[in-house]
């Protein structure tokens, strides 16, 4: 490539579930960028794929990041406009617990905090409204009307298709071998060649400590389970008209979260939200093997405990890697002693339904040097 086709406004690496939405807002505002993908887009290899993600704004980890989910909802609708099938499906969203010090209480926060829709149900009140699902009476709930579900593996695709349709260069099955500050931008090493920036975005997912070190941060790579049984009833009980997207708080302040049977498919997925087995970094193209046995037993046993009707022959199963950083919370921000290398890093497990408006952020830190997004408590100083 002469010299200057390869030279970029910015440059993102990887095409996944921030990166694709970071390659689309840039290419939006007109920037020359080129998305670096190691794998296909999209691909199984990392933490997007599974069919599905839950979206909610009543967001249990922290009332700070509802005006971030607020914006990210505006952005998925238009993404929906222009795609081509359905990547947003509204469900509404259950949460159930028996713990004091739980989701519903974070939830109920964030909830009154910014006036948005819900429904707090006591025992009684969940198993008559909601009769898939068996609890003690010792249980409560919290109903959020306008919870749904994201397509992931769907909305990549469409991000990575928009953004190329704007000019955005996408590279797949392109490794990248490392990068380079240089006096004048950053150059990022690929097996086709060297491509120069004026601009870098880290968005590398299981792979960050690869491509940063010396930031501070210890972020841990964890190998999660996920899986779909047929129910032993009508599986229209378990359609998305019929049961909401669901979390519940087995073991707090983990717990397991799941989907209904979606339009072509047969299973009710359930996995575990908690991290997983550490992976090393040595490890992590190897980590994305079959689940055990035990795992799937496991995973099988609480859905017969709390959604009995829905546990019956296991039909797949995935693994899939979350990226965890100290405190749970996401880490986006600019790199030390670096104006021109962003990084978005440690999603741990609950970030894909931000990234329609991490895209924007990450546009605009790489080209403003700044966002008005509230993203102040994502800084790496949170962790100093």
């Amino acid at each position: 490539m002469p010299a200057k086709e390869n030279h970029f406004d910015v440059i993102v690496l990887r095409v996944g579930s921030m990166g694709s939405a970071a390659c689309y807002h840039l290419a939006k505002r007109g920037a020359k960028v080129v998305g670096v993908e190691q794998f296909d887009v999209p691909h199984r290899h990392g933490s997007h794929h599974g069919k599905s993600r839950m979206i909610r704004k009543a967001y249990s980890e922290h009332s700070n990041y509802v005006p971030l989910l607020e914006r990210a909802y505006e952005l998925w609708e238009e993404l929906q406009e222009k795609a081509q099938e359905p990547i947003l499906n509204k469900t509404g969203a259950l949460y159930l617990c028996e713990s004091d010090n739980s989701v519903i209480t974070g939830s109920l926060k964030s909830a009154q905090e910014h006036g948005l829709p819900h429904r707090h149900l006591n025992g009684e009140a969940i198993k008559s409204d909601y009769p898939a699902f068996r609890v003690n009476d010792s249980f409560e709930g919290f109903f959020e009307p306008d919870g749904r579900y994201l397509r992931p593996e769907d909305a990549i695709l469409e991000h990575a298709w928009q953004a190329s349709g704007l000019g955005a260069m996408i590279l797949t099955n392109t490794p990248a071998l490392g990068w380079t500050a240089t006096s004048d931008g950053v150059e990022v090493r690929t097996a086709e060649g060297t491509l120069h920036g004026d601009q870098l975005i880290i968005s590398t997912g299981a792979w960050t400590n690869k491509m940063l070190k010396n930031i501070g941060v210890e972020l841990t790579v964890t190998r999660q389970v996920q899986a779909w049984f047929e129910p032993e009833i009508d599986p229209e009980a378990f359609s998305p008209e019929n049961l909401p997207c669901w979390f519940i708080e087995t073991d707090a302040p983990h717990g397991h979260y799941g989907f209904s049977i979606l339009p072509g498919k047969k299973g009710v997925k359930i996995a575990e939200h908690r991290p997983g087995d550490m992976v090393p970094l040595e490890a992590i193209s190897r980590a994305i093997a079959k689940p055990k046995g035990d795992e799937l037993k496991a995973l099988q046993n609480t859905l017969a405990q709390y959604i009995p009707d829905a546990a019956g022959k296991l039909l797949k199963s995935y693994t899939c890697l979350y990226t965890n950083s100290p405190d749970q919370h996401f880490i986006v921000d600019k790199i030390p002693d670096n104006d021109r290398v962003t990084i978005a890093a440690g999603f741990s497990g609950h970030g894909y339904e931000f990234s329609s408006v991490m895209g924007e952020v990450l546009a605009d830190l790489a080209t403003n040097g700044s966002t008005k997004h509230p993203i102040e408590f994502l800084g790496l100083n949170c962790f100093d």
